[in-house]
């Protein structure tokens, strides 16, 4: 019977995980969904499904694109989520990246911040820090400028 503790159980998941990263970028990426995409392109653009003038001339610009597959969790995600934000700040990582490595597009994402902080604004709600707590001064103080 095999024992391991945690220090080696995550050196084989890390190592498990490089191999998967490797094979996702090199097979997956590089031998399928580079060509597909391409070929659709193509299809899109000789069928008049897209109109992209200057397509033939300038092509390799057209099907540039970047492949990010989805990132791996932990078993921490709040710590996994603080070492996003320090790696943001620090320039290691981009939000567009962050973003995109969950599924989500940063331009639809930052539309839906500004549209919820504009709607918050108008209504007079305040998220991400302390609320004051019904009854409080700080509470009815608030309400009594809202009722102005």
């Amino acid at each position: 019977m095999l024992k391991a503790n945690y220090s080696n159980s995550r050196m084989a998941l890390l190592e498990f995980r490089r191999r998967v990263e490797a094979w996702q970028h090199s097979v997956m990426v590089h031998q399928m969904c580079r060509v597909v995409w391409q070929r659709w392109m193509d299809v899109a653009v000789l069928s008049g499904a897209l109109d992209i003038p200057g397509y033939e001339r300038q092509r390799a610009t057209f099907i540039a694109c970047s492949w990010l597959p989805p990132k791996w969790d932990w078993v921490d995600p709040l710590k996994d989520t603080k070492a996003e934000i320090e790696q943001i700040g620090a320039g290691l990582k981009s939000r567009t990246q962050a973003l995109a490595e969950r599924g989500f597009d940063a331009e639809q994402v930052d539309a839906e911040i500004a549209a919820d902080r504009e709607r918050e604004q108008r209504l007079g709600l305040v998220f991400g820090g302390e609320a004051p707590v019904v009854g409080s001064p700080d509470f009815n103080a608030a309400v009594e400028d809202q009722t102005d």
